[in-house]
């Protein structure tokens, strides 16, 4: 999907999103301080900044029409990761495994504590929800319908990660774009060596500590279906998959020197090289050397990672403000 980002940043998604020479600073809820309006914005790429949803914030900077969409991913694989990521955090800090920190139910989570938000109900909690745990079933069904029922509002399209290339097809008919356009590489993947299985105690252990985020899960894991049984259908959408799944290994084909990804300390142009947090290994790629130069401007926006690709679109959108010293805002200057 890095395609069309590049080719037509100017006048297909001229994202408004400014970024004060960083990101969105995770994890404050998205502010219009952090933004500076631009014309032609049609879509919002929140995923992009790693924000913290506001429906009041966001709207004052995009127009009516704008179509929103976030992808999900099932919170037995995401706090796998989470805990791989931010072992360094407090919730996690004084336990040796995940399963441990579940086993003790927590006690080392304090939601007030900073950084902590990325022990339980991430989902929720990106999505700008409350994401405190429910006390009993009863709290759970009600609030697990009001965050379900909140998302459905502001988002027309929830994605899911473990289908993602069914994803990326639903999305291209729901924007109207080409193969083309949602054709990528997998970046910001950990290799296996920085990945555990859980077992199925683990799981239910996950499960029920991040229960509002299942409960998202599961709604939005039918409705992606549905959604497809009422638009494409499984045959056609089959069929769109093998087509990507084709023009993804012809670009690695062409592109890759490997093939595949390698570890960030295989990867041969620094430039290139993934941002490696805490104990996980980013796997990076490294480019064919007798590339021309058109095919490698096309091969190297797919596979720069990404704190790399926001810097370029920065600059490509504010040449003039990227050149500039950066001087942060006075608080007095906050806009609420």
């Amino acid at each position: 999907m890095r395609r069309p980002l590049s080719k037509h940043i100017n006048h297909l998604i001229q994202l408004t999103i400014f970024i004060l020479k960083r990101k969105m600073k995770h994890p404050k809820t998205f502010a219009l301080i952090a933004c500076r309006l631009h014309s032609g914005m049609e879509l919002l790429l929140s995923g992009m900044f790693h924000m913290v949803f506001s429906d009041l914030q966001v709207r004052k900077v995009m127009p009516k029409d704008t179509f929103y969409f976030s992808i999900l991913r099932n919170p037995v694989a995401m706090m796998e990761s989470l805990f791989v990521y931010y072992k360094a955090i407090t919730a996690f800090r004084a336990v040796k495994s995940l399963e441990e920190f579940l086993i003790q139910g927590g006690r080392s989570y304090n939601a007030s504590v900073p950084n902590n938000h990325y022990a339980r109900n991430i989902l929720t909690f990106d999505f700008g929800l409350d994401n405190t745990a429910p006390e009993n079933d009863t709290e759970l069904d009600r609030r697990s319908a009001e965050v379900i029922a909140a998302v459905e509002r502001d988002f027309p399209l929830i994605l899911i990660s473990e289908y993602f290339d069914e994803s990326v097809v639903l999305l291209k008919h729901a924007l109207c774009w080409s193969l083309d356009d949602v054709s990528s590489f997998r970046l910001n993947s950990r290799s296996e060596r920085s990945r555990r299985p859980l077992s199925a105690e683990t799981a239910d252990r996950v499960k029920e500590w991040n229960s509002l985020d299942w409960r998202l899960y599961q709604h939005f894991n039918a409705t992606f279906w549905k959604r497809i049984d009422s638009t494409l259908g499984r045959t056609k959408l089959q069929q769109e998959v093998e087509l990507l799944r084709a023009k993804r290994r012809n670009l690695k084909q062409m592109c890759l020197q490997e093939g595949r990804a390698v570890d960030p300390v295989q990867v041969q142009d620094s430039s290139l090289k993934p941002f490696q947090y805490g104990a996980a290994v980013i796997q990076g790629y490294n480019l064919r050397l007798e590339l021309n130069n058109d095919t490698r401007q096309l091969c190297q926006r797919l596979i720069t990672p990404e704190l790399q690709y926001t810097s370029a679109l920065y600059t490509k959108q504010f040449p003039q403000l990227a050149a500039a010293p950066f001087s942060p805002p006075k608080k007095k200057n906050r806009w609420n």
